[in-house]
């Protein structure tokens, strides 16, 4: 058993003692899916994570080169889960150089991932896929969720950085554009949440398409309070790195009703120390787990 192994069931055996814990109304996003379990961002982790009853489907997008938007959380092939167009492994030092804003769709379907064992998921299941198109993964959860009942939303998180414009991704406002005709095209704005950690996308957002509820991104690094003023409005959502959560934080959200959904937590004590200060969601790889630890 390695120590992944034992963490992992420390955290479900843990998960059983606190089912006591009523927070029912408590969000719960799957982070790219429920990576915990499944490759991420693949359609597979969508519809496993739906089954598990997540409030909200969280997924990364970024741009090929023929104006696609597909999920993938680096826009390159990254290495510990990708493979080369001729199917061989992918180093770290090298990753960058499989730019999918260099690949047409039709070569990114024919660039494997999940073939091999994820090393820092350990229960997550083996299963070859290709990244998906945005409306692909649409059109399929739809029709899952229909079938089944399910109530969710999508939490939409653009990739996009200043340093990247150009090489990685389209010019931002383009790239905003691109995901912003997705979502309207299959008429999810009110069932939709756009993220970013990127300023001036959601600065463009909010101008340009006012209809969309907006999630401000703040990294472990960054100062929440600084960020938000850089911002220059009030977003729908805050969503921090779980470190930065603070009483005061809380308060400030409630007081001008602004949910507060940090991420990414992946540990029962944590998840159940931020639900008691007052958080309203929390974005994990293990949804199951959180949503026994709340007692839903």
């Amino acid at each position: 058993m390695t120590s992944d192994d034992l963490r992992i069931g420390l955290l479900l055996l843990i998960t059983g003692i606190f089912t006591s814990c009523k927070h029912s109304n408590i969000e719960i996003h799957g982070h790219r899916g429920c990576r915990g379990y499944w490759p991420e961002n693949s359609i597979y982790g969508m519809i496993a994570a739906l089954q598990m009853d997540v409030d909200a489907l969280e997924m990364d997008v970024v741009v090929t080169s023929d104006l696609q938007v597909i999920l993938s959380h680096e826009p390159f092939f990254q290495h510990e889960i990708c493979l080369d167009p001729n199917g061989n492994r992918i180093y770290e030092s090298t990753q960058e150089a499989y730019n999918i804003y260099e690949f047409t769709y039709e070569q990114v379907k024919k660039t494997k991932c999940g073939t091999y064992p994820h090393p820092r998921f350990p229960l997550q299941k083996q299963r070859e896929y290709f990244k998906p198109k945005l409306s692909d993964v649409i059109d399929t959860v739809e029709v899952f969720a229909k079938n089944k009942g399910k109530k969710f939303y999508y939490n939409i998180e653009i990739k996009a950085r200043d340093e990247w414009e150009g090489i990685f991704h389209p010019d931002y406002r383009a790239f905003a554009d691109l995901v912003a005709g997705v979502i309207y095209r299959h008429k999810i704005v009110d069932r939709c949440l756009v993220q970013s950690f990127h300023l001036p996308t959601l600065q463009y957002l909010r101008q340009a398409h006012p209809a969309l509820r907006l999630a401000l991104l703040i990294d472990a690094d960054e100062k929440p309070s600084e960020k938000l003023d850089m911002l220059g409005f009030l977003p729908d959502v805050m969503s921090p790195h779980y470190s930065h959560i603070l009483p005061q934080w809380v308060k400030f959200c409630n007081s001008r009703r602004i949910k507060l959904i940090p991420w990414t937590v992946n540990d029962i004590p944590t998840a159940l120390k931020l639900i008691k200060m007052g958080v309203h969601g929390i974005i994990t790889d293990y949804p199951d787990s959180i949503a026994r630890a709340t007692g839903r």
